[in-house]
């Protein structure tokens, strides 16, 4: 039997039909379904949120070491050439004492208090020093133990460096730990579904078994039998990316101003309005894929052709 659109409507229609008739079961096989998407949509959101967290806290991670009060600004300027002579250092910025009193002051231009401590200390209390960035996160733990061993480590007063590092790693040890337990919890529930949609198909299949044997004596095609099934399938899946896309995107709505006043460089509803098609592509796909992977492995199983 050749397959034109006449007959793929047919089995098109009789997919529909076979979802109907298992209303019951089909109310389960998409809520299995749903869980296993929504909770995948959740790691993507969960990833761009970690994501960029991680970002805006690397770009503002640098290493400022503070130079001993006797330390000249020659002996500043020779370290500074040392240490742009690093391969992992991508810039070294010198701050003089008079720069950063300068600075402070302005920080502090409406405290009168802060003002007239200077004025009674008469001299300037606070000590230079060196803002150093490496091309890289990772590098550093290196570009510190390399201050910290160099021939010039006489004139550090300290390294403020490794609070930034601890709050980085922190960060990146929670995400990770968080993504491969939403990954197994949506590998497992994807698992859940597959068999819970294989038991639907095979339940189906038993049904029309009656059917199914006269589609065979009067010649039906392969696809002609097989195709309602799978398509059965693929509607579950639809049906499934469409109810997580409505309850997804309004919980991003809700969420994204709480997430934006403690993390203000991450904006998901933006973000989700911008990739709404993709986002929707992504959801729907992987819904249609596990009813279609779940229906052909029971077709296989129990509809001998």
């Amino acid at each position: 039997m050749e397959l034109n659109k006449e007959n793929l409507t047919r089995v098109i229609n009789q997919g529909w039909v076979n979802f109907k008739r298992n209303s019951w079961l089909a109310f389960g096989t998409v809520g299995i379904m749903v869980l296993a998407l929504l909770i995948f949509a959740g790691l993507v959101a969960f990833n761009i949120v970690s994501q960029t967290t991680i970002a805006t806290l690397e770009e503002k991670v640098d290493v400022t070491a503070y130079l001993k009060l006797q330390t000249t600004d020659e002996e500043a300027s020779e370290i500074v050439k040392e240490l742009e002579q690093l391969p992992e250092v991508s810039y070294v910025n010198y701050v003089s004492r008079d720069q950063a009193l300068e600075e402070f002051k302005k920080r502090h231009e409406d405290e009168e208090l802060v003002q007239q401590a200077l004025l009674e200390l008469g001299e300037n209390p606070l000590q230079a020093s060196l803002e150093i960035k490496a091309g890289e996160t990772n590098q550093y733990a290196n570009l510190v133990s390399f201050i910290e061993k160099s021939d010039f480590s006489n004139l550090i007063d300290k390294i403020d460096f490794y609070e930034n590092s601890t709050v980085i790693s922190r960060i990146q040890k929670i995400s990770s730990g968080l993504r491969v337990g939403g990954i197994l919890i949506t590998l497992i529930l994807s698992l859940i579904a597959i068999l819970v949609t294989f038991n639907t198909i095979r339940l189906t299949i038993y049904s029309q078994r009656q059917e199914i044997e006269i589609m065979r004596l009067v010649g039906a095609s392969n696809w002609h039998i097989r195709g309602p099934f799978v398509v059965e399938g693929a509607v579950y899946g639809i049906i499934a990316g469409l109810v997580v896309l409505i309850i997804f995107y309004p919980i991003v709505y809700l969420t994204s101003p709480k997430i934006q006043s403690f993390i203000p460089s991450v904006n998901l509803a933006l973000y989700f309005s911008n990739f709404f098609g993709q986002m929707g592509l992504l959801v729907l796909s992987s819904g249609i894929a596990l009813g279609v992977v779940s229906s052909m492995i029971a077709v296989r199983k129990h509809l001998r052709i």
